[in-house]
């Protein structure tokens, strides 16, 4: 142990040199394994991938007959649940008001506006009825219409609206003390094809081809109401719930809610006293009221919607 020692101590470069070249044999010794370990994994995948190529080859091409069988068979399957789903939906549609798609075209125009004029009148009754307070110059947002008949070509679309609005309005008015601010018929939406291009220049497409068909909706918007009122929250959830039973397809597009008072509830507030049972039962025991007993103010938008079917029929080509 001495003897090598003393050397390294009287040969310092000559030990020096063999150390460096110790080092970089181990160094190139450990990078030479670790290319050949990259080599066999890349090699071993390019094997399975030349065995799957060569499998793949020798394949028939798809699709085959079997494959187009389960695909229209697939396709007949969705086909037939999108049409029990529309003729679900079609039974919200809106029926026309009294009798005018029976009468003559003609005599459609004064014979709305003299239902109007009734409807308008039996609303402002059962208001007064009941106690709420309708907006100045209500008439069920139909207003244009007061002093002159419509067009006769829009006679039966606006006798639509008419049975909407009539059974909107008598829901609103049976809430005791409610108040209405607005009840008007909102701006339509514009269609996709109506609505205007941007001014900037529009991105480049491919070529439709001139025997593609646009897509049809199966859907079509048959009125837009907006209505804002304040009333107690009992009769808010009332309302709610109205519109979710109505017989027809209703959305609402938006809704805001505010408190009439800006200071929230006491935290040793009593809850609300439970509301007698009319079948002569147990009291109906309610949430505690976490907004408080103040009213509320409510705006919203409903937007009311008819379903038809858009499937083509049987003998249509093919898309």
């Amino acid at each position: 142990m001495n003897t090598i020692t003393t050397w390294f101590v009287q040969n310092k470069l000559m030990a020096s040199l063999a150390v460096a070249f110790l080092l970089s044999t181990a160094l190139l010794g450990w990078l030479a394994f670790t290319a050949w370990d990259e080599y066999s994994i890349a090699f071993s995948e390019y094997t399975d991938k030349s065995s799957q190529l060569a499998k793949l080859s020798q394949l028939k091409p798809f699709p085959n007959i079997d494959n187009l069988a389960k695909l229209e068979k697939a396709f007949a399957e969705q086909q037939g649940e999108h049409k029990a789903l529309i003729k679900e939906l079609q039974r919200f549609a809106v029926p026309i008001f009294g009798d005018l798609g029976k009468v003559k075209p003609q005599d459609r125009p004064q014979l709305f506006q003299d239902a109007l004029r009734k409807e308008v009148t039996r609303i402002k009754t059962l208001a007064a009825t009941s106690g709420a307070t309708l907006p100045p110059g209500f008439y069920l947002g139909m207003e244009e219409y007061e002093n002159k008949p419509p067009g006769a070509e829009e006679s039966l679309n606006l006798a639509k609206q008419l049975t909407l609005l009539s059974w909107l309005g008598e829901i609103l008015v049976a809430k005791k003390e409610i108040i209405i601010a607005e009840f008007s018929k909102a701006a339509p939406e514009p269609s996709a094809n109506g609505a205007k291009r941007d001014a900037r220049k529009p991105l480049a497409t491919a070529p439709v081809p001139a025997t593609s068909a646009k897509p049809t909706s199966p859907y079509e918007s048959v009125l837009n109401i907006r209505i804002s009122f304040r009333s107690t929250q009992s009769s808010f959830r009332e309302l709610i719930n109205s519109l979710s039973l109505a017989p027809y397809f209703l959305l609402i597009e938006n809704i805001q809610l505010q408190n009439s008072s800006g200071e929230p509830p006491r935290r040793n507030a009593t809850n609300e006293i439970p509301e007698p049972n009319p079948s002569g039962g147990d009291a109906v025991h309610r949430l505690p009221i976490v907004v408080g007993r103040e009213l509320i103010n409510v705006s919203m938008k409903i937007r009311a919607m008819e379903f038809s079917d858009s499937t083509p029929p049987a003998g249509a080509p093919e898309k």
